[in-house]
């Protein structure tokens, strides 16, 4: 079983449009309404996928209960500690014609000192008996950038496999705690690294300095360019497949989903990387943050290429 962390968790709003007009009128010609954060979207797909998951963190009682719906409805555990306030509201608008999507990302209202203290005890409490622990996505305002490092180093005297999915300084921060698996995209890699990065092969290359510092397994996404993956021993880089894209929300989410399943099963760095592509694209496929499905992802498991990287 995984178990994840939302500290900023949303309700999704997807807009369609037929070709977007910046400044312009636009006609919406489909809505859809979703439960968001990037801990839930990885709940609902490892669920999806045939996983057992768990969802922690926060919520609010203004519009949360679409959260808990969501959950609910795929048999998806929660412990939420529930906070005063509306929900954030996150409006994405996808182009048609373009196949493109413009994120309004709300920042999200904070919690406080007591909130954070509480959440802690329930992420060590909760981590028990669980095999992995999954924090990622951003945080409200007014929680301290070092929140993952903390709930990390909370859970060091646990048995369990630490994953992180975070930017910035929630990455630099995090990394301190040296967990077993991250996954960023490459701006994030670059960021982190201060570097530029131009092909699969440097992205392996750059991301081993991480590996270096005490992390086990890095995959690094490549946006429609596939991803990489790899541990102090070997590298492999998979291809996008080519699919019609309807949607990019939680396709990262999908990815890890697809990880964490590999990696639960027992699996080598090849096939994670496998069923990280698998996942992801066929989370690419659906509208708006609708995610993959198992028959969904056995379609795509066979047509993923895996190339060996040089070490």
């Amino acid at each position: 079983m995984i178990t994840t962390v939302t500290l900023n968790p949303s309700i999704d709003k997807t807009v369609v449009v037929d070709s977007f007009i910046y400044g312009g009128t636009n006609r919406i010609v489909d809505t859809r309404i979703d439960a968001g954060g990037k801990g839930i979207n990885l709940a609902v797909a490892f669920s999806q996928l045939g996983g057992k998951a768990r969802c922690l963190g926060f919520n609010y009682d203004g519009g949360g209960e679409v959260i808990l719906a969501a959950l609910e409805k795929r048999g998806i555990n929660n412990d939420f500690i529930t906070l005063d306030g509306d929900i954030r509201i996150n409006q994405k608008i996808y182009d048609r014609s373009k196949q493109v999507v413009t994120e309004l990302n709300e920042l999200g209202l904070p919690p406080n000192i007591d909130d954070l203290s509480i959440l802690k005890k329930r992420v060590v409490r909760d981590s028990e008996g669980s095999g992995i622990l999954v924090l990622c996505g951003s945080i409200p305002e007014g929680v301290p950038k070092t929140i993952y490092r903390e709930l990390f180093e909370a859970v060091a005297h646990l048995s369990i496999t630490t994953v992180l999915d975070a930017e910035g300084d929630l990455l630099r921060e995090g990394l301190k705690a040296k967990p077993y698996l991250i996954k960023p995209n490459l701006f994030e890699l670059e960021t982190v690294l201060d570097e530029k990065i131009t092909s699969p092969y440097e992205a392996a290359k750059a991301a081993k300095r991480l590996l270096d510092d005490g992390i086990k397994i890095v995959c690094v996404s490549l946006g429609s360019d596939g991803a990489v993956i790899l541990d102090t021993d070997e590298a492999y880089y998979a291809p996008g497949l080519k699919v019609k894209v309807r949607g990019t929300t939680g396709a990262g989410d999908s990815m890890l989903a697809g990880l964490c399943l590999a990696h639960e099963e027992g699996l080598g760095l090849e096939d994670m990387l496998r069923y990280g592509i698998a996942a992801s694209t066929a989370s690419v496929m659906k509208e708006g943050t609708l995610l993959c499905t198992k028959e969904e992802f056995d379609g795509m498991l066979p047509k993923v290429r895996i190339k060996r990287l040089p070490a």
